[in-house]
């Protein structure tokens, strides 16, 4: 399995700021975060900007809906030099005869949903507790992401998270 797994992988460089996949369109691959940063966001009815997950380097980025063929309903930006492995979903499929492959999928399942629930439950909190709770399980994002993008993320305006994040200081 693995020397064919090793045949359907590819490597791509993106530069910052680059959108590798928009809303309404089906991904056609997953990706391992080799090296960079990215996040997923979308845009409500008003035109509003919203950060759903940001991804750093060993993470993978996966979605339930292009694993399905469905189109998904956000867009997928680069933030910094990136190098990104990716597999198309199709090659996925194809290799689902290995039970490799099918705990890797139970994994990035698992993983997808737990990232759904902490966001879920993030939002149910007061802006203090969103920021500390996202701070104490997310610390790396704080290196990265701009103020607007974590505050996008946590529902919050730059300013509110700008005097919490000046609190610790």
């Amino acid at each position: 399995m693995l020397g064919e797994l090793k045949i359907l992988l590819e490597e791509e460089q993106y530069k910052p700021h680059q959108i590798i996949h928009s809303a309404g369109q089906v991904e056609n691959r997953l990706w391992f975060l080799q090296t960079g940063f990215a996040r997923t966001y979308y845009f409500d009815q008003t035109g509003k900007e919203h950060t759903l997950s940001f991804y750093l380097e060993n993470e993978i980025i996966f979605s339930h809906k292009a694993y399905w063929k469905e189109p998904t309903d956000y867009y997928l930006e680069i933030l910094m030099p990136t190098t990104l492995i990716s597999l198309s979903y199709e090659s996925l499929r194809n290799l689902e005869k290995y039970q490799e492959t099918q705990t890797l999928i139970h994994i990035f399942n698992r993983q997808r949903f737990y990232q759904d629930l902490f966001k879920s439950r993030l939002m149910t909190w007061t802006a203090e507790e969103r920021y500390y709770q996202f701070r104490k399980s997310c610390p790396d994002i704080f290196k990265f992401a701009s103020v607007r993008l974590i505050a996008s993320h946590l529902n919050m305006t730059r300013e509110n998270l700008s005097r919490l994040m000046g609190r610790e200081k």
